[in-house]
């Protein structure tokens, strides 16, 4: 490192590529039960600026900036690219769970320069939020995981995507991250169609699909409640509303206590 007395900053004789961060936001759509993807559409490029993917769907992200760490370039990228408002007042997304997945850094990733980019997953209540495309984003918008592969998506972000459904499919197993996806207080269809919607289990699976051997399952566990109460309509016939307890979680995460399907 060299001290550059003129600009007061220490300067590297090392080269520095570009550094990205891109995030795969995961919602759960309550009325057809699908795992759902937030993607942006990628707008014009600005005057001087070479295009890369313009009119393509891509996952929300951007450039780091100056003393910012992938973390909070993450969170500022949601926030300025699907402009996410929480009924109707101005607030950036918080999702209920957010981690890092991985890093690529293919040479040919990005047209413009090579571009290394930190990918995140993370997990919203979808119905928290009105999104619509901010910033450089045209438009923002949920979509089905069944619905991307036929997406024309920019850089490597099919790659990422799928990456990130693998690492959800086999964290679900371990935590409890679905519940990361509901209301407070649910039923246990709601619940059961997470499961199914994130692991996709053959038809003929009777341990996820079936609607009795589910329920005990998850009740075995001892850390889903039930509320003692139901869904507003006929007590005797209305599901019961069941709630996450993080302190039984913790409890049997202590004595290594796993959802096997």
């Amino acid at each position: 490192m060299k001290y550059n007395s003129n600009t007061g900053k220490w300067e590297s004789k090392y080269w520095h590529p570009a550094l990205t961060t891109d995030a795969v936001v995961f919602g759960f759509d309550k009325d057809d039960c699908s795992l759902q993807i937030l993607l942006i559409k990628r707008g014009k490029a600005k005057p001087n600026e070479t295009p890369a993917y313009e009119g393509y769907w891509a996952l929300p992200g951007g450039f780091l900036k100056e003393y910012e760490t992938t973390d909070e370039c993450v969170n500022r990228e949601l926030f300025e690219e699907s402009s996410m408002k929480l009924f109707n007042n101005d607030m950036g997304i918080k999702p209920e769970f957010i981690e890092q997945l991985n890093t690529y850094s293919a040479r040919d990733r990005d047209p413009r320069e090579f571009v290394v980019t930190v990918a995140y997953y993370a997990l919203v209540k979808k119905n928290k939020y009105i999104v619509k495309g901010g910033d450089d984003a045209s438009e923002a918008k949920w979509f089905s995981i069944d619905e991307i592969a036929d997406l024309p998506l920019a850089f490597d972000h099919a790659k990422i995507i799928q990456d990130a459904i693998e690492r959800l499919r086999e964290k679900i197993h371990f935590e409890p991250i679905g519940f990361n996806l509901l209301d407070k207080e649910f039923t246990m269809p709601q619940l059961q169609s997470i499961y199914i919607a994130i692991l996709n289990p053959p038809e003929n699976d009777s341990a996820i699909r079936d609607r009795r051997n589910f329920p005990k399952k998850m009740l075995k566990l001892g850390y889903i409640k039930d509320t003692g109460r139901v869904v507003s309509g006929n007590p005797y016939r209305s599901p019961k509303l069941y709630t996450f307890d993080e302190e039984a979680y913790k409890s049997a995460k202590k004595i290594g206590m796993r959802l096997e399907f």
